[in-house]
Parts: structure tokens; C-alpha cells; sequence
């Protein structure tokens, strides 16, 4: 089930890139150098376009399931809050099967059972991004600058 979700967002990812030109090169009216930022400036950009990224998808479906909800959550063995990103899908099936585990009508499901059980929603997923890639130039240039900048994070 990795491999399907690797290859739906690899494919997804891979096809908006190929749009992306020297938009984060130039410094004009409001553009930003990657190369002038700091990693820590790179982060802050990186969830600004993710905030927008997901804002214009939620907007964009009529199924809320699908929708991309982030949240604050703690990490076991830290005390750093972190925070995560996905679909509405995900959020209600884990939370229904802790609660199935929990009273003994089911048993709590790995990540990559969960994954397997939801296949059908993450292809529904990753369909719906695909269409609205093919609509929407906006949501194709916010794929492809958060593309970029997570590629310029990785690479420092």
C-alpha cells in the first residue's frame, strides 16, 4: 500500500513539476530567491504553500471526506508538538477503529492496514487532485513551487 501511495503522489507530484519554470528565481514583486532563504525561512514558506495548497483543494471538492485537515499532535517519547497533514478519510477510520479495538469489535489496524483498507478512497483522492491539476493553473504552480522548495530543503 506504500507503493501505491508513493506512486500516487510520485505521478501526481512528477506531472505538476514539469510546469514549474524560474518562478522562485526571480526577485520581483514579491518573489522569492530560494537561495537567499535560511532553512528555517525555507520551513516557513514550505507550510505558507501548503496552507494555501490544501485551502484551494478543500475548497475545489464537493466530498468533504476528502477534504485535507492538519492538526497539532504530540509525538510519542517527545514533547515537541509536530504536525500533520491528511484526509478526512484517514482521520475518521483510525479514530473509528481505535474505538472498535478499544471495546473489542475489531482489531487496531497497522498504518499499512489502514493504508489497504482505504485504497479505493486514496485513488478517489488522487483523482480529485489529478482533475483539479488539469483545471486549475493555480493549484499546478502551488504544487510545483512546494515541490521546489521541499527539493531545495532536502538538498541543503
Amino acid at each position: 500500500m506504500k507503493a501505491l501511495r508513493f506512486i500516487c503522489v510520485y505521478t501526481f507530484c512528477s506531472a505538476l513539476l514539469l510546469a514549474m519554470a524560474s518562478t522562485l528565481t526571480l526577485a520581483a514583486e514579491g518573489q522569492v530567491v530560494m537561495e537567499d532563504l535560511t532553512r528555517s525561512q525555507l520551513r516557513g514558506e514550505i507550510k505558507k504553500i501548503e496552507t494555501e495548497f490544501y485551502q484551494v483543494f478543500n475548497r475545489s471538492i464537493e466530498d468533504e471526506n476528502l477534504a485535507i485537515i492538519c492538526y497539532d499532535y504530540i509525538p510519542t517519547g517527545s514533547n515537541i508538538k509536530a504536525e500533520a497533514c491528511e484526509p478526512q478519510f484517514v482521520t475518521d477510520k483510525r479514530g473509528n477503529n481505535a474505538n472498535d479495538a478499544r471495546l473489542g469489535y475489531d482489531l487496531l489496524l497497522t498504518p499499512t492496514d489502514l493504508q489497504s483498507v482505504l485504497a479505493a478512497e486514496y485513488n478517489a483522492l488522487n483523482a480529485a487532485m489529478s482533475e483539479l491539476s488539469a483545471q486549475s493553473e493555480y493549484f499546478r504552480e502551488l504544487n510545483s513551487i512546494l515541490s521546489a522548495l521541499r527539493e531545495e530543503l532536502a538538498s541543503r
